[in-house]
């Protein structure tokens, strides 16, 4: 029994997952501690302390059983300007707290169970997916899904932002790409590079420099000497501008997209699980309100909202259509005039689920009259 415990212990460290690490540890600990070997157990408990090696703060305080202190202060810099090419991240993201579409949940998982089951892919052949290309507009959640798979996948996350990694000094730039896969290159690791395209634009635009065209080879020979122990994750907003040589060196490209009517109601159902216990909140209004949105926009929407019940709210009171209806106009019409289009658009929405127009004379100071008028016109259009 104890044998195939320690063979479990060890093969789960070989994959790197740490997930399957701590659980097979966690089954030795308690056999030990059943046959009475309980300063076994103890020494097992203490020897193992996932958060006792690194810290960083981008997103949460980092740990990883397979870095040591030394790894961390080697960080690789760009020569220049001495600042870190790499930040290591503990991901802190569980999949099920990510609103994803069914599709893309479903993918997410597939690639989670083929790294899970590498060494039986392995034996038949097969190569498990371990690059992935994430694309999509700015806020759909492409950070948020890397970083939840690297969760998953119980891998710490070495954070690439490629857009600050570009040097203004001849060839520098592809020095640097090397330093950064040199780092990983012996870890067990997700290597996360940010803002993709900075860096991999096709190289036959015109209006980019030689040396950019050089970096771009550079990224595919490293990419190409890649290990397997290193998982990549490229995330990108403007996927059209990638080199046709880049796709081709991803196992999967998952395209991200605004959130959908369920996606936005879990979503929210999660930002304000507090505030719905404290506060009467019509949620089904909210999801009305945020079609459109980006997941970020609508984080920021809802922490608008939930300033507002902390600050002018007694707990028990009910939040009015009217008041939800004067923060969502402020946060989405906050760049444009009230002569814009869409201003008046986001208007005629809040008329068309519930809010009086006498009530948005009192918020935009519009007369009641230029407001029928501004919707009827606008309505005739849509026609």
């Amino acid at each position: 029994m104890k044998a195939k415990l320690i063979i479990n212990l060890v093969a789960a460290h070989s994959s790197g997952n740490e997930a399957q690490f701590e659980s097979a540890l966690s089954d030795l600990i308690h056999d030990e501690e059943k046959k009475g070997n309980v300063q076994l157990a103890l020494s097992l408990k203490k020897a193992y302390s996932p958060d006792k090696h690194f810290q960083s703060s981008m997103i949460s305080p980092m740990s990883t059983m397979s870095f040591s202190v030394q790894s961390v202060t080697n960080l690789p810099k760009d020569k220049d300007s001495a600042l870190d090419l790499v930040e290591l991240l503990q991901p802190t993201i569980r999949l099920k707290d990510v609103a994803l579409s069914e599709k893309v949940q479903e993918t997410i998982q597939e690639i989670i169970e083929e790294q899970n089951n590498v060494q039986k892919l392995i034996k038949i052949g097969v190569t498990p997916t371990n690059r992935v290309l994430f694309c999509g507009p700015p806020g759909c959640g492409k950070t948020m899904t890397a970083n939840a798979l690297a969760k998953e996948l119980g891998l710490p996350i070495a954070y690439v932002h490629l857009d600050g990694l570009v040097s203004s000094y001849l060839g520098q730039t592809g020095t640097n790409i090397r330093k950064i896969f040199e780092f990983v290159k012996g870890k067990r690791i997700m290597l996360f590079l940010d803002e993709f395209d900075a860096i991999a634009k096709k190289r036959d635009d015109s209006h980019e420099l030689g040396e950019l065209k050089r970096v771009v080879t550079t990224l595919l020979q490293n990419m190409d000497e890649m290990p397997a122990n290193v998982f990549l994750v490229a995330a990108t907003n403007h996927h059209h501008l990638l080199d046709p040589a880049i796709w081709r060196r991803f196992d999967i490209s998952i395209l991200l997209e605004e959130p959908d009517e369920m996606q936005r109601k879990k979503m929210i159902e999660k930002s304000l699980q507090d505030f719905l216990k404290e506060y009467n909140i019509d949620l089904q209004i909210l999801v009305v309100l945020t079609d459109g949105m980006s997941g970020a926009q609508i984080q920021t929407f809802l922490q608008a909202l939930g300033k507002f019940c902390v600050m002018n709210k007694k707990k028990g009171a009910n939040i009015s259509i009217e008041e939800i209806g004067k923060i969502w106009l402020k946060y989405t019409t906050l760049y444009v005039s009230q002569d814009d289009g869409d201003f008046m658009k986001a208007l005629s929405k809040l008329q068309k689920n519930g809010v009086s127009i006498r009530t948005l004379e009192a918020i935009t100071g519009i007369p009641r009259s230029t407001l029928s008028y501004r919707f009827n016109k606008e309505g005739k259009l849509d026609e």
